[in-house]
């Protein structure tokens, strides 16, 4: 009776309450998720082998086939598999706290069993990934329309652009950046976990930024390494974004 109590106690909660983090919070992350990496040394490899031979798969499809609807069907495509992927990552650093070997089965049971909200999750960023399109393009409709437009005039449509492709791409951010680790431990739903994930960004904005620098700065490395990189790369930024996850919320 008493734990049925605390949940719904719980489900009646918007959002988690967060912690604030030091600047030094990201760079501890990436050194607790190379150590997970290393425990789980096997069954990291075989993650990021297949997010390498994926993006080298699909590299070369769209450098055949090179399309518009091809390139957002991907786009879509990863939006949807993105999250699957992903709560398959964080499983594993959470069987290693609870002193269990992580196995590639109960990853996927992980990934399984947290479908639903997965699926939700998915359908929110292609729904702001819609509207962020359609955006750009009335954006677009401001160019200037002179056959040589002025300095000042570029400079001020590249800086409303910008602007707007910055605050979506905040938003995104805001909600994916602890949101699925946090369905995976609290079993919550994904919106009280998207709203939670942007209530710790914006608590922490300049080591949020940090750490999404730090991201970009890492899967460049992986894709400038023709996408062998990514053997290492996207696994540890899994694990540490587990630990981010863990070191925020209250």
């Amino acid at each position: 009776m008493d734990d049925t109590k605390e949940q719904k106690k719980e489900s009646k909660e918007l959002f988690a309450a967060s912690r604030r983090l030091e600047w030094s919070a990201p760079f501890r992350w990436l050194k607790m998720g190379w150590q997970d990496y290393r425990e789980a040394q096997s069954l990291s490899m075989a993650y990021g082998l297949f997010f390498a031979v994926a993006g080298l798969l699909l590299s070369s499809i769209v450098m055949r086939y090179s399309s518009t609807i091809f390139l957002f069907s991907m786009g879509v495509f990863f939006i949807l598999l993105g999250p699957l992927l992903a709560f398959g990552l964080y499983d594993i650093p959470r069987q290693i706290e609870h002193g269990e070997k992580p196995t590639l089965k109960h990853s996927l049971w992980q990934i399984r069993n947290s479908a639903p909200n997965q699926w939700i999750f998915a359908v929110v960023v292609f729904v702001i990934a819609l509207i962020w399109m359609r955006a750009a393009t009335i954006i677009h409709v401001f160019y200037p329309e002179g056959a040589e437009p002025s300095l000042e005039e570029l400079l001020t449509f590249f800086a409303v652009g910008s602007s707007v492709g910055a605050a979506f791409l905040g938003l995104v951010f805001g909600i994916s950046a602890f949101s699925l680790p946090m369905m995976v431990d609290r079993k919550v739903d994904a919106i009280s976990a998207s709203l939670s994930s942007l209530s710790a960004v914006m608590n922490n904005m300049g080591v949020c930024a940090l750490w999404a620098f730090i991201i970009f700065a890492l899967v460049a490395v992986g894709f400038a390494t023709a996408f062998l990189g990514l053997i290492v790369v996207l696994p540890l930024i899994g694990y540490a974004t587990w630990h981010g996850y863990e070191d925020v919320m209250e």
